[in-house]
């Protein structure tokens, strides 16, 4: 290759990480600058007294992106990486009620289901094949794919889609159709949290999720999900990336309509042919880039919730947890108001709790655990009266008080010491705006496919984002989606040139 192959990449997300690879295999030199000391971002880990705990992300799914994001690169999924399957998918507990483990075990299903309601089991299985067939063309017609403009012909058939798909359609009302239980409508539709979305608000688009889980699998990797990171990180350095930890950047320069190159907090200046930011996107235009109106869009935008997430290193295991558990709450959906209007915490939440020593012995000392528990809750609001170290305290004692009436009475005496992230955490940590954790912008229809921020700049045609705040969406599987299609884009735009 000629000229104009330098590329520099803001943030070592798995997304960044990713795009180098993808443009370093096509002769582009690549040179990745990331402001934390570790690489990965929200899908990074921590080490603390022989523990080892995820930050973000605690389980893969969409096993088939990685598979062709490993083929991509000349290398076969299964043998780069150890997979546990995760089954049951998780376990949800519900307050003096019913335990479900989501499994792939359909006789195990459906004994729970019909224990719940009468003929639910066959509603289900009514589902599954339409919410498994909702996930392949989303992911064929809206995910997997590059948006240029309103004349683009495939927008036919993303509002088509839409449409067929009833999108329009909030995914509760749409579960609420086929059951009665409020127990079954809540194993269907609780999963949107974990988007950072209120499911009694969300699209019935993402009704797919728990089909997906259950026919795609959902796994572990051996050494927790930083090892994804740890294997793309070898993989890119192979290819002569170069990967610079503990260097924040302070502006994109820019010049005449284009990208000139980075300018570094240390005052250092790295030109650049392309710049790819894996940034979180509204952060950038508004800190990194000069102002203009679309800045002052984006923060008009809906973003996600955020969440307290505390990492507890336990000289003990407990019999009771499954890897992934979810403690409905007994006001599950009174709830939702509380964290997505009032920006606050429940007095009694729904909690995750990942026990990652279920499948990966190496995630803590023998006989001992890596515990993270997560409670959501509203972001950053400068209107709200947000105390987030008065809420931090509420949001531990809401989790010991629950898990106490699970049975671990003496949980708290079994804490060897105490990680939390708050919403100011992820603000100051991965620069995501708002402490929005789970992805900045929220997956709304009209922050979704052709309307969701693009991956190239409209002004500076050089500079292109990647990530959870651009097309396609927030998570790993998708970070993974979005470098592809950036890199598209950008190889594209070459051979025009040419």
């Amino acid at each position: 290759m000629g000229s104009n192959n330098n590329v520099v990449i803001i943030g070592a997300g798995l997304g960044g990480i990713t795009a180098g690879i993808h443009l370093a295999r096509q002769g582009y030199n690549v040179s990745i600058y990331e402001k934390n000391t570790f690489p990965g971002g929200r899908c990074g880990n921590f080490f603390k007294d022989g523990h080892r705990f995820d930050i973000g992300a605690t389980f893969l799914m969409m096993p088939e992106i990685y598979e062709k994001t490993y083929a991509s690169f000349g290398r076969i999924f299964t043998e780069e990486l150890k997979l546990y399957r995760m089954d049951p998918v998780y376990k949800v507990k519900f307050k003096e009620r019913e335990e479900i483990f989501f499994t792939s075990d359909l006789a195990i299903l459906k004994k729970q289901f019909e224990g719940i309601e009468n003929g639910s089991y066959n509603k289900f299985l009514r589902l599954m094949p339409k919410g498994y067939d909702a996930y392949k063309k989303s992911l064929r017609y809206i995910i997997d794919h590059n948006y240029n403009s309103l004349l683009d012909f495939s927008l036919i058939k993303y509002c088509f889609l839409l449409l067929k798909l009833n999108a329009l359609t909030r995914h509760y009302n749409f579960i609420k159709r086929y059951f009665k239980s409020e127990v079954l409508r809540t194993i269907l539709t609780f999963q949107n949290l974990y988007m950072g979305k209120d499911p009694s608000r969300a699209s019935s688009l993402f009704f797919f999720i728990p089909f997906m889980e259950l026919t795609s699998g959902v796994f572990f990797p051996r050494g927790g999900m930083h090892q994804v990171v740890e294997n793309f990180v070898s993989i890119a350095r192979e290819h002569d990336v170069k990967i610079h930890l503990n260097s924040p950047v302070k502006e994109i320069k820019v010049n005449n309509g284009t990208a000139t190159g980075i300018l570094m907090e240390d005052g250092s200046f790295h030109e650049a042919d392309i710049i790819i930011s894996n940034a979180d996107l509204p952060w950038v235009y508004n800190n990194l880039l000069p102002k203009n109106k679309l800045a002052g869009k984006l923060n008009k935008l809906k973003y996600t919730s955020s969440a307290f997430v505390f990492f507890w290193g336990l000289d003990t295991v407990y019999p009771q947890f499954e890897q992934h558990n979810v403690y409905v709450s007994g006001r599950h959906n009174e709830n939702f108001s509380t964290i997505f209007t009032d920006k606050s915490i429940p007095d009694e939440p729904t909690i995750y709790v990942h026990s990652p020593v279920k499948s990966d012995k190496s995630a803590a000392p023998e006989g001992q655990d890596s515990i993270m528990a997560i409670v959501h809750t509203g972001h950053i609001d400068n209107r709200k009266e947000q105390n987030w170290e008065t809420l931090k305290t509420l949001a531990r004692q809401a989790i010991l008080k629950r898990l106490a009436e699970e049975g671990m009475t003496d949980f708290k005496s079994h804490i060897k010491f105490e990680v939390c992230y708050t919403p100011k955490t992820w603000q100051s940590l991965f620069n995501l705006t708002n402490g929005s954790a789970f992805g900045s912008l929220g997956h709304e229809i009209l922050q979704m496919g052709y309307f969701r921020p693009r991956n190239q700049h409209k002004t500076y045609k050089n500079l292109y984002f990647v990530g959870g705040s651009t097309h396609p969406g927030s998570g790993t599987p998708l970070a993974l989606i979005s470098a592809k299609l950036v890199t598209e884009r950008i190889i594209k735009k070459r051979m025009f040139s040419m």
